[in-house]
């Protein structure tokens, strides 16, 4: 007759074979391991894990290339961040820019269908866009952008983004509308006062600056490249600008129409 083993040594059967899949609990090992089996588990039986409480991986839109991701990608290299693998924001100025952060919530909602957070930050007028996504952050990165501080890595524009010419004006447009400014310049010569519109893109990112300016070549407008600006310094060259790469924040759309800049040059 076999000897049934004694509960004391299935324990221990049990337990090494336990540990031979999950490791060692007492170990950070180990537990890495269990946590990344117990992930896996949950993620091939949604229902159990909704019902066990387990917080799955949302699953995302996986947008294609094109020029309105480009135009994100261009957001993203001017006033956004990917703070870690599993978030990013996009800051902007709760006064100025809350209709264009509106825009780019519509944005980000069509493209991944994610849900996001508005989170006005105190005692100042700055407020941020937050995705919470895993792998938003991870499609995100595959698409050349990086985590952490954008002065720091150096980022760039894309190589996806600048080899095709529609994709390079959109982000371009994505990247003024951010980080740009559009002001009046005035100016006064014997006793007469003139004025007329500046356009203006600052950034610490060398190699940024460069492929931004590199655009505006390429499409025919003149600009200045001094230090971490961009100046567009001609009316003319600022009105094809605006006719030409346009713009989706209406704060310059609305300054370019209201002074009527645009009949000029």
């Amino acid at each position: 007759m076999i000897q049934k083993p004694s509960y004391s040594e299935r324990g221990r059967l049990g337990a090494l074979r336990r540990y031979a899949l999950y490791g060692n609990p007492g170990t950070p090992e180990g537990r890495i391991k269990g946590g990344k089996r117990g992930c896996e588990f949950f993620r091939l039986h949604p229902g159990l894990a909704r019902k066990s409480g387990f917080v799955i991986r949302k699953e995302i839109k996986t947008p294609l290339r094109s020029s309105e991701l480009a135009a994100f990608i261009g957001i993203m290299l001017g006033d956004g961040s990917i703070r870690s693998k599993y978030q990013f924001t996009i800051s902007f100025n709760y006064k100025t820019d809350h209709e264009y952060a509106e825009y780019v919530a519509r944005l980000i909602k069509r493209m991944f269908a994610v849900d996001y957070t508005i989170l006005r930050r105190k005692g100042c007028l700055g407020a941020d866009i937050i995705v919470s996504s895993a792998s938003a952050v991870d499609f995100l990165l595959s698409q050349g952008l990086k985590v952490g501080n954008k002065i720091k890595n150096q980022v760039d524009i894309p190589e996806w983004v600048m080899d095709n010419p529609g994709f390079r004006k959109a982000c371009l447009r994505g990247l003024f509308d951010t980080d740009g400014s559009l002001y009046a310049h005035r100016y006064k010569v014997n006793n007469r006062w003139y004025e007329y519109l500046k356009l203006d893109f600052t950034s610490c990112s060398k190699p940024l600056l460069h492929s931004a300016h590199k655009i505006l070549s390429r499409l025919g407008i003149r600009s200045y490249l001094k230090g971490v600006h961009i100046s567009i310094s001609a009316q003319a060259e600022v009105n094809k600008y605006l006719a030409t790469v346009g713009s989706s924040n209406s704060k310059f759309l609305y300054k370019w129409q209201k002074l009527d800049y645009w009949r000029s040059g």
